[in-house]
């Protein structure tokens, strides 16, 4: 089976890694990510080993590249440490034989010489916008209040679309109705906390995440992970 050559950003200049090629001595500038060492090869060493047997690695493919296309002049962006990711210049013609070494794992176009790039229109993509709704009961000024977190999806072209587009879904929502104890009541909007830009196109009913959201926490006995089967 053929190995798989990712060149990204070509996109943007509306080119295939053919036509790419056939712009012949044209430079282009790029990034590229080496591939390191597969998983299997690393989890049955220690975490200092992983990392010396990583860097090593990482310096060696830097090092054959180097060699088999010095016109490049690599950089690495941290070459004591051993990088994962290179830059460097090459004729468009040499890129698509330079992304499918081994020791690549994916390569971005930056620039090319004599090539503008092409503004795309906007997309329409998916965002899931948090909103913080309180629950407001008529003349209620103290004691506790309940609050809605509520993660609402909607399709606009950007963050600042995704709020605007849901003014009247949050109007709607904060519509009044009396309660069984004769009181008014309102599910408020009271702020936005966060607008998560969905990565994928469809929606999978198998499973799409629409949003994340990272933080720390005290250390607990469920969040300990102790591998068994690596090499002590």
């Amino acid at each position: 089976m053929a190995r798989q050559v990712r060149i990204l950003g070509l996109d943007d200049y509306q080119l295939s890694p053919a036509a790419l090629s056939r712009l012949g001595d044209q430079s282009a500038r790029f990034s590229v990510q080496l591939s390191g060492l597969k998983l299997p090869i690393l989890v049955p060493l220690r975490p200092k080993q992983r990392s010396l047997k990583l860097r090593a690695a990482l310096k060696q493919q830097f090092k054959r590249l180097t060699q088999r296309f010095p016109e490049a002049h690599l950089r690495s962006r941290d070459e004591r440490k051993g990088s994962w990711t290179l830059d460097g210049t090459l004729r468009a013609l040499r890129i698509l034989a330079f992304a499918s070494r081994p020791e690549v794992q994916d390569l971005t176009i930056h620039s090319i010489d004599g090539r503008r790039r092409i503004a795309r229109r906007p997309m329409l993509g998916w965002f899931c916008v948090w909103g913080v709704v309180a629950i407001q009961i008529e003349g209620r000024t103290n004691g506790k209040v309940d609050v809605e977190d509520r993660f609402v999806l909607v399709k606009a072209y950007d963050a600042k679309d995704a709020r605007r587009r849901l003014r009247q879904e949050w109007a709607d929502y904060a519509r009044p109705y009396v309660n069984p104890h004769g009181y008014l009541v309102r599910w408020k909007l009271v702020s936005v906390r966060d607008v998560y830009s969905v990565m994928q196109d469809q929606l999978d009913p198998r499973g799409t995440e629409v949003y994340s959201r990272l933080r720390a926490e005290k250390m607990k006995p469920e969040y300990r992970w102790l591998p068994r089967g690596r090499g002590v």
